[in-house]
């Protein structure tokens, strides 16, 4: 059993689906066994409104062996089980061509406030079509992944199906079966009325008749077929394509006729090396030309002699050195005039020479390394204070687009609660309805509803409390099953939070909510940052107090030689000494 699978665009529409699917015209017989065509257009639609890229899946089966309706209806279901689809809104058709029947499952991408699954899909169905056939007892059709589907299958506990797949797999990674052209590839041809199937048996048949490259050109000419290099050969360097007389793409010839790129590549190059041509041998003459000439002939062209005299020698240039401008040469000669100073002669120095003792070094050393401590301490600042601002305008759209899907979320769900209070309300109008118990019923449901519509609520407001930066952690996911102590609980939090469901309620009364949060934001980082400067001022008075106290220590000239004194500079265990 072949399954395919492809996604549906939504801003191409269901059109062109239901035509192919439902008024195919040549199919010999078209049953619908599930769905219409307005259940397709409808979840198209859907998808649009929801802004989803793909509106429909569209899986295509053709098993090898005849399957009853039971059969397919039991295949179809597995295949919804495996991709977590809901099988009360597929389409299943099944179509008749040629003696064989294939089906089409159309699948809705929206299920259910989540997006159809699309991992590994081809690998998952593959392993559905297997495990069919196996129960069935159909023969078993290789695929491209069966070694990942056996591997699969041991997993889920399938060891014989598991064994039965893995004798299935080739031996090299070349002889993988592959599609030798696509669904899409398929379409174009047909609407150009081109029998894609047919041509393809028709190039390997001549590819099979055919001793070599050149032979198999000829053959496709004579069908009106040609082969020339691809239009992307510095992607696929060798990539041919055969096309008819009219330039229609028929397909690339290593998928058609299933040869190794690497062995056409060899076989383009031995061509190459057939096709060019000898050089031809070309024996020039030996013979070296000669001119005749009459005996005058030198008479009549004399040959200049050479001059006796020789000419004079050339001067050599004169290299003028630039003139020095006056205050240049005073320069100069100052300059000089100080090298020619004898070196008995001592210089005064401008500023006196102050010559420290070791110790006096290493008390200053001490005073430096507690000045910068003390600066370092004058130096911190507030840990927000260097963080660039937020821009409102940007901080306001980012949070509005993370909530719009919380607010069709919520929208979603008050509307099945109001449509389903609006039905209980007209029953209770209805005596008849109050007769039967239908009143009562749709009064459950309405309560039931109204009871999810708080849950819902209760995820969108907290939601909504993350965005802004309220609440740390995610919301706590939406539970199924409620009890009474929770209708309770969220009874109340509907009554603590009245603003925030107002505001996701309400388009015009979220801005506003919004923007006071940000000012909000704004001025709690202010606060931070006040808050943090009056904890350390003191801290950082005392250090700039202790920085002019010791640079007075510094720059102090000592009262005689022989006086020390001890002075504490608020360092645990250290006492310094001052040295005059």
């Amino acid at each position: 059993m072949i399954v395919k699978e492809s996604r549906i665009r939504t801003k191409s529409g269901a059109g062109a689906l239901t035509r192919h699917v439902l008024r195919g015209a040549k199919n010999e017989a078209i049953r619908v066994l599930a769905g219409s065509d307005w259940l397709m257009r409808d979840q198209m639609r859907e998808a649009h409104r929801e802004g989803l890229k793909y509106g429909l899946r569209h899986i295509a089966f053709n098993p090898d062996e005849a399957m009853t309706d039971d059969q397919l209806s039991d295949f179809v279901h597995r295949l919804c089980d495996e991709l977590k689809a809901d099988p009360e809104h597929l389409t299943l058709v099944i179509h008749q061509k040629d003696g064989t029947t294939h089906g089409h499952l159309i699948l809705p991408e929206w299920q259910q406030n989540c997006i159809l699954d699309s991992r590994f899909t081809w690998m998952r169905m593959e392993k559905i079509a297997r495990l069919e056939e196996i129960r069935l007892g159909h023969r078993l059709v290789a695929g491209r992944h069966d070694r990942a589907i056996a591997k699969a299958l041991r997993t889920e506990g399938h060891h014989y199906e598991a064994e039965q797949v893995e004798a299935l797999i080739p031996v090299s990674h070349d002889a993988k079966p592959r599609s030798a052209y696509t669904s899409q590839a398929r379409r174009i041809t047909e609407r150009q009325e081109l029998d894609l199937p047919a041509l393809k048996k028709l190039v390997c048949t001549l590819w099979s008749r055919s001793e070599d490259l050149k032979a198999f050109r000829d053959a496709l000419n004579e069908h009106n077929l040609s082969m020339r290099a691809g239009d992307r050969a510095e992607q696929r360097p060798g990539a041919h394509i055969i096309e008819d007389h009219n330039g229609t793409l028929i397909g690339s010839f290593t998928r058609l006729t299933k040869v190794r790129m690497a062995d056409f590549r060899k076989m383009l190059a031995e061509e190459k090396l057939q096709s060019a041509s000898k050089p031809e041998t070309d024996i020039k003459n030996t013979r070296l030309p000669f001119r005749r000439t009459p005996e005058n002939f030198y008479d009549e062209f004399p040959i200049p002699k050479a001059s006796c005299t020789q000419s004079p020698t050339p001067k050599r240039p004169v290299i003028k050195r630039p003139k020095m401008k006056v205050w240049q040469r005073q320069f100069w000669l100052q300059r000089m005039s100080d090298v020619d100073i004898p070196s008995t002669k001592q210089f005064r120095p401008e500023f006196p020479v102050h010559i420290m003792s070791v110790d006096e070094l290493r008390f200053r050393q001490k005073i430096k390394k507690e000045i910068a401590e003390q600066q370092a301490i004058l130096d911190q600042k507030a840990p927000e204070i260097n963080w660039k601002p937020q821009d409102k305008d940007k901080t306001l759209t980012t949070w509005r687009r993370q909530l719009v899907p919380y607010q069709k979320q919520l929208r979603k769900s008050f509307d099945r609660y109001n449509s389903a209070k609006q039905e209980w309300r007209d029953a209770e109008k209805n005596r008849w309805h109050r007769m039967t118990g239908k009143a009562q019923k749709l009064e459950k449901i309405a309560d039931t509803l109204f009871y999810e519509f708080l849950e819902v609520l209760r995820f969108i407001v907290e939601a909504l409390l993350h965005v802004v930066g309220l609440r740390p952690e995610l919301p706590n996911p939406i539970r199924v099953v409620l009890s009474e102590k929770d209708q309770t609980t969220l009874e109340q939090f509907k009554k603590n939070h009245d603003t925030e469901f107002s505001a996701m309620a309400d388009s015009q009364k979220l801005t506003p909510w919004l923007d006071q949060r940000f000012e909000n934001m704004a001025q709690t980082r202010q606060k931070r940052i006040e808050q943090w400067k009056q904890e350390h001022k003191a801290a950082q008075d005392s250090a700039r107090q202790e920085i002019k106290r010791l640079s007075l220590l510094l720059t102090t000239k000592p009262a005689s030689q022989n006086c020390q004194a001890t002075t504490n500079l608020h360092t645990p265990n250290v006492a310094l000494s001052m040295f005059p």
